[in-house]
């Protein structure tokens, strides 16, 4: 673009910033600002406007449009100028002001013999005299200099002195706004910015090799002479005062990220509207500045936006495991939340991190990609974090890529070579030691510092206050159930064999009604015990049963097989009583005269099924029952052993019957593991009656406590006595 004279119509067209997009409104903000204008030549006629009189951001992107012309094909040369108009050299202009200073000396120096008074004070007289006009001087220095001071006296008398003609002609060559570049009619200071700041690594010589190719050697002026392009010096000195006086949009053309942390407005406010604690949540994950001996490690940290509490979780991989596991500490700590706030990280939006969110009660709203402003708060507290805690530790790594190498470069490289990133860094902490460093910095340290946005008060006094107000769950195995992990693959049907979860078969009598059927249902793995996993209806969810695999859960697979065939049995023999039991309320004629309109016998409905129980009603604390609650709540009520309902004599005898085969001991030779059941169950009675119990026999029992055996055995004996208590 080497015009430097535009129609209305062509800077329409170019929809440049800060102008308006229609032709009437550019040239109503033409004639509103004085915009510097001349009639075109070209045929059809009409005004045009130079570009030094459009906007500065404007003139800047005609200047980066015009540079990126520039690198592609050589700049065309630039039309010969228009005859000046006549001025004033400024060499007359100058010598002018060096006759008049040196007139006004001299009627002073003779003045000054005159009064007889001191230097001072003479000064002093003639400066009030000659602006009273009671010197007499020429015109021509009268109207040069109307008034004087007694520094400017001063310092011409000083000039003078030193023998500094050119100081009392005046250095006005280099005064601010009258240079080439300020005052050339082709833009050249904009095409320059629009360079370097396009190309912030050129050199001046390079800049001013470009300007030179783009307007010539010399270049026009408003005044009508022609200068030559400046030095590198002055073109240096040119983009470092533009630099100075446009901070901010050199910064937000160079570096957008680090202009909206700097300048962006921030008159709004992310916590307006929080007025209690708990309403929401902020959570996010950064790696960590402190190498440690079990390798780099990440933290996640969810801060509650209206007391400014938060909790820290260090965590190997970012995974969604990890967090689940902070929001389940944050729950068990501070209540439960209505609303979780993040990014759209994959492991706060994977699938299994939605479906905690669903089964809590809590609503998820996400930050627009690439917007952390959204969640201002979980990102000062990793800053306060990173800024305040890490540095304190032994393997602080720095925050940024420059403090890094300043760390490395303690040592020399030679002392450096073949040394990993722990040894450089000294890392002297694990994953678990910097866990427990975190919590108790936040609880000693953090907390009780106070908070602007809190007005001063801290963390821990503002939470004190709240207390009694959050909604918390009364029974922990809830929160336990609802954040269990799901397996891979999805939701689950029954077959012949049960659930097929992770290559193994699991079953529960509860599992009858739905084999074969296609119904898809929701399974949780039980982290304490492999050999079960928690079934629950899809939709709408609801829980169902516990379901146990033989093999891993120490039970007789033929005990099973004989109680599942006599409950499906059973199942399917009820399902026939009801279905015959609806037949013999109707006769077989009663449905062709019912078909061809005659009147039929009254028929019995079919019976339905009973409805769902109600939700339960609100905790005296506030906390409305999610689906996932009451899920959870069934679900441990289902395992606690209930009153036995009452049965008839026919229905006892099978029972008890199934209940002997479930019973009998499968003939082996004894083990050593048998012994040592034997042993850990009277350890368990004499403890159990506040007997005297050894050390050394404590010590063996809790040596095997976690043993597969031993909890096999522990999960088959409380099975059997939970169905001797339902058979009795």
């Amino acid at each position: 673009m080497a015009e430097d004279w535009f129609t209305a119509a062509q800077l329409a067209d170019l929809a440049l910033p800060e102008l308006p997009s229609s032709q009437r409104q550019i040239k109503r903000r033409a004639e509103a600002d004085g915009w510097r204008s001349r009639t075109r030549d070209a045929r059809g006629g009409g005004t045009e406007y130079h570009v030094s009189s459009l906007p500065e951001a404007a003139r800047l992107e005609l200047g980066r449009r015009a540079a990126a012309d520039a690198v592609i094909a050589p700049i065309p040369a630039l039309p010969a100028p228009k005859a000046a108009v006549p001025v004033l050299p400024e060499t007359i202009e100058a010598q002018l002001r060096q006759d008049y200073k040196l007139a006004i000396l001299a009627v002073f120096d003779g003045f000054h013999a005159a009064s007889g008074d001191s230097l001072t004070p003479a000064r002093h007289k003639f400066v009030g005299f000659y602006n009273a006009r009671q010197i007499d001087l020429p015109d021509w220095v009268r109207s040069a200099c109307p008034t004087i001071s007694m520094s400017s006296l001063e310092r011409w008398a000083r000039a003078r002195a030193a023998g500094d003609a050119m100081a009392l002609a005046g250095r006005y060559g280099n005064r601010k706004g009258a240079g080439v570049l300020d005052t050339a009619v082709a833009d050249v200071k904009g095409y320059m910015v629009a360079l370097m700041v396009e190309n912030p690594h050129l050199a001046m010589h390079q800049v001013r090799r470009l300007l030179v190719q783009r307007f010539g050697d010399d270049v026009e002026l408003f005044d009508g002479t022609t200068r030559p392009i400046p030095t590198e010096r002055r073109l240096l000195d040119a983009w470092q005062d533009w630099k100075a006086k446009n901070r901010q949009l050199h910064l937000a053309l160079t570096n957008p990220d680090d202009w909206k942390n700097k300048h962006r407005a921030a008159v709004g406010s992310y916590s307006e509207g929080i007025e209690r604690p708990n309403q929401l949540w902020e959570i996010d994950a950064s790696p960590s500045d402190v190498m440690l001996t079990d390798g780099r490690h990440s933290i996640y940290v969810v801060v509650d936006v209206y007391t400014r509490r938060i909790m820290i979780l260090v965590t190997r991989v970012p995974r969604t495991s990890a967090v689940l596991l902070l929001i389940r500490r944050a729950v068990l700590a501070w209540g439960m939340p209505e609303a979780i706030k993040t990014d759209n990280g994959s492991d706060f939006t994977s699938r299994e991190a939605e479906r905690a969110y669903f089964l809590l009660g809590t609503a998820h709203p996400t930050c627009t990609p690439y917007s952390p402003e959204q969640k201002p708060h979980v990102e000062r507290a990793i800053g306060t974090v990173q800024h305040g805690l890490m540095p304190l530790l032994p393997g602080y790594t720095g925050h940024n890529v420059a403090t890094r190498q300043a760390i490395r470069s303690r040592e020399t490289f030679a002392a450096r070579m073949g040394e990993s990133d722990a040894d450089i860094f000294k890392a002297a902490l694990t994953g678990d030691v910097l866990q427990q460093l975190a919590d108790d910095w936040v609880a000693n340290v953090y907390m009780h510092s106070p908070h602007e946005g809190l007005g001063d008060r801290t963390p821990y006094a503002l939470a004190e206050s709240c207390a009694g107000r959050e909604a918390r769950l009364t029974n922990e195995r809830h929160l336990d159930l609802l954040l269990m992990p799901a397996p891979e693959g999805g939701t689950r049907t029954v077959s012949k064999k049960g659930i097929r979860v992770e290559n193994a078969d699991f079953w529960a009598p509860d599992l009858i009604p739905y084999i074969g059927t296609g119904d898809r249902f929701d399974v949780r793995l039980d982290p304490e015990d492999m050999g079960r996993v928690w079934v629950y209806h899809s939709e709408p969810f609801a829980f169902l049963c516990v379901a146990e695999n033989p093999e891993r859960a120490g039970l007789s697979r033929a005990a099973l097989a004989a109680e599942a065939a006599e409950l499906q049995k059973r199942f399917v023999q009820a399902g026939k009583a009801a279905i015959r039991a609806a037949k013999s309320r109707f006769r077989p004629h009663d449905l062709a005269d019912a078909l061809i309109g005659k009147p039929a016998a009254t028929v019995t409905a079919l019976p339905t099924a009973a409805p769902p129980p109600a939700l339960p009603a609100p905790s005296p604390s506030g906390l409305q029952p999610s689906v996932g609650l009451v899920a959870a709540q069934r679900a441990i009520t289902a395992v606690t052993p209930s009153a036995p309902r009452p049965r008839d004599a026919n229905e006892q005898a099978r029972t008890a019957d199934i209940a002997r085969r479930i019973a009998a001991p499968v003939p082996a030779t004894e083990k050593p593991e048998d012994r040592w059941w034997r042993r850990a169950q009277d350890i368990e009675a004499r403890i159990a009656a506040d007997a005297e119990v050894g050390a050394d026999e404590l010590e063996w029992l809790q040596s095997i406590e976690s043993s597969a055996w031993y909890c096999a055995r522990k999960n088959d004996a409380a099975r059997r006595a939970a169905f001797a208590r339902v058979v009795e």
